[in-house]
């Protein structure tokens, strides 16, 4: 089954294990699968996939328009002769409209609306909202989700039917070989961020957090992972405390399971705001995989819907630092490594990729069979 991706999303960021998931489990369920992104030509030799690249220079803001301009330019001397079609909504009403004169099933990509915020959201709301009127109008046979709550979002705002939205959360590559973490009498707890470090995701509270904890006693110490807009008020902040926290830059998505083992927490920081409440954040299925506790700000992009366990400490803004000073005031040694075990299991019973690749290949191939 022949299966185009049009996707705005580049394969080397940390951005990039969603679609690396996605495009490799596709290749293992036996699609045959062509991707057209915003990447050098060659960048993708060595995958399994033909790989069309279409490089893209331009600002902030601009940049999926620039990708949709090249992607219609090359749409001109490129045959489609596929069994089905995806792209990502960032790619843009103009490209969807011509997938769809091909009579075959068409899905559209969300993994997230809008994050940024001011002019550009505006600007990017109008851009997804135009995308999903393709599926709203029939044009599209369905789209794809990261959650129940995304999946009400977009039913109820765009008055479209549950029935035509699937849900693919975030997932995790598994590993057989980790082991659960362990904490040692007077060892500081090791908190760790990875991500984008941007200043509406709420790290900058969380460095707060860390201070306070400190002051009243409990050792703790914060590892950032990344790069953003948010970095130079860290770098400030670090300079002051500078035995509390660690910034590094940009990691290898590859490297980034590894590393992670070799901390006690990961954190959650985002606030309960609309962008994040719909939200399926990768990074807190990779915690978990590498036997890390949680602790976060509690709404709905950050819970489970299934029973969890002592590993999932998430609380409301406002009592945060208090509950977590209690928290970490009195759970043991050895409830720390049954919590960690526990958390590595919930893993590999529940957010495996596999799941989500199956998900989605089922449903190409229904509509695609009929």
């Amino acid at each position: 089954m022949k299966l185009l991706w049009i996707t705005h999303r580049k394969f080397d960021d940390f951005c990039a294990t969603t679609p690396l998931a996605f495009a490799n489990g596709l290749i293992e369920s036996g699609f045959t699968l062509a991707i057209i992104n915003p990447e050098s030509e060659g960048a993708h030799s060595d995958a399994e996939w033909e790989h069309i690249g279409l490089e893209v220079n331009a600002v902030r803001g601009f940049q999926s328009k620039t990708f949709s301009k090249k992607v219609l330019a090359n749409f001109e001397s490129m045959e489609l002769d596929f069994d089905a079609y995806m792209m990502d909504w960032q790619v843009g009403v103009k490209v969807g409209e011509v997938l769809a004169q091909q009579n075959r099933p068409c899905f559209l990509m969300d993994r997230s609306p809008p994050a940024d915020t001011g002019i550009l959201a505006k600007l990017q709301w109008k851009v997804w909202k135009n995308a999903w009127k393709l599926v709203k109008g029939g044009l599209f046979t369905s789209g794809f989700v990261v959650s129940n709550a995304h999946l009400r979002f977009v039913s109820q705002s765009l008055n479209i039917p549950a029935t035509n939205i699937a849900v693919l959360e975030a997932g995790v590559t598994m590993r057989d070989d980790t082991l659960p973490r362990s904490r040692q009498d007077g060892e500081a707890w090791k908190f760790v961020y990875h991500g984008q470090l941007d200043k509406h995701r709420g790290i900058i509270d969380f460095m707060s957090h860390i201070v306070a904890w400190n002051k009243v006693g409990i050792p703790c110490h914060l590892t950032l992972i990344g790069e953003g807009s948010a970095v130079s008020v860290i770098q400030k902040k670090q300079a002051k405390h500078r035995d509390l926290f660690t910034l590094k830059g940009r990691m290898p998505q590859q490297n980034v399971l590894e590393h992670l083992r070799e901390y006690h927490i990961g954190i959650l920081p985002m606030p309960a705001t609309k962008i994040w409440k719909l939200a399926s954040p990768l990074k807190r299925g990779e915690y978990l995989a590498s036997g890390l506790m949680i602790v976060g700000v509690d709404h709905e992009g950050h819970r489970f819907e299934t029973d969890v366990g002592t590993w999932l400490q998430l609380h409301d803004e406002s009592i945060l630092r208090t509950k977590i000073s209690s928290f970490l005031n009195s759970i043991s040694n050895e409830e720390f490594t049954e919590s960690s075990q526990s958390a590595i299991q919930f893993a590999h019973q529940h957010l495996s990729w596999s799941k989500r690749v199956e998900v989605l290949a089922n449903s190409i191939r229904g509509e695609v069979n009929g």
